[in-house]
Parts: structure tokens; C-alpha cells; sequence
């Protein structure tokens, strides 16, 4: 499976803090819903290196996550769906800013 560059930049972008703080990309690993083709690939070539891929059965489809395995750094990767969602205390709208969306390849 050839893996969209799309999808490798919004990962670079959410790897980027992690880093920066200090995780190393041997330390990190991203957690996908059980079943996606990325799971079935195990890793992923990234701009800071190669980067797990481990499955989750409560991880819904189309969602991920990246966490250190000592638990310093954590990031949601984000789908389109979530850039617009009701505000559950005051029904308000919430926007979020736009990002490259990697939904249906994760």
C-alpha cells in the first residue's frame, strides 16, 4: 500500500512538537483503529524517521492517535469530521483550524 503524501505531512505536522519536546521517534508510536491498512503495514516512513503503527480496538476508524511510550508526549492526528463540533456546556459552535485531512487512510 502506497501511503498519501497528504497523510505523511499531517503526520510530520503532529510529530513536529513531539520532537521538538524531546520524544524520540524510536520512543513514539501511533495508535489506529484495529483492521486500518496502516496497522497491517506496522510502521510508517516519516520525516523524522520510521514511525509504529499499533492497533486499538478503541480507536474509531478514520482516527489516530501518536503517544510516547513513557507517556511524555501525546497528539490526536485528526480527521476533517472534527473540525466542526457542538460545544457541549453552551451549544456553541466550535472551529477549529483547518489541517490536511488523512480520513479514510488511516
Amino acid at each position: 500500500m502506497v501511503i498519501s503524501p497528504k497523510v505523511i505531512q499531517l503526520i510530520d505536522h503532529k510529530l513536529a512538537p513531539l520532537i521538538e519536546e524531546g520524544c524520540r521517534i524510536d520512543q513514539i508510536k501511533m495508535v489506529c483503529a484495529a483492521g486500518t491498512e496502516l496497522v497491517k503495514q506496522g510502521s510508517v516512513e516519516t520525516g523524522f524517521g520510521k514511525l509504529r503503527i499499533e492497533p486499538s480496538n478503541f480507536v474509531p476508524q478514520g482516527k489516530s492517535y501518536l503517544i510516547e511510550d513513557r507517556y511524555r508526549g501525546f497528539t490526536w492526528v485528526r480527521s476533517s469530521k472534527d473540525k466542526e463540533r457542538k460545544h457541549s456546556d453552551n451549544e456553541s459552535d466550535i472551529r477549529e483550524d483547518p489541517q490536511p485531512s488523512a480520513e479514510g487512510s488511516l
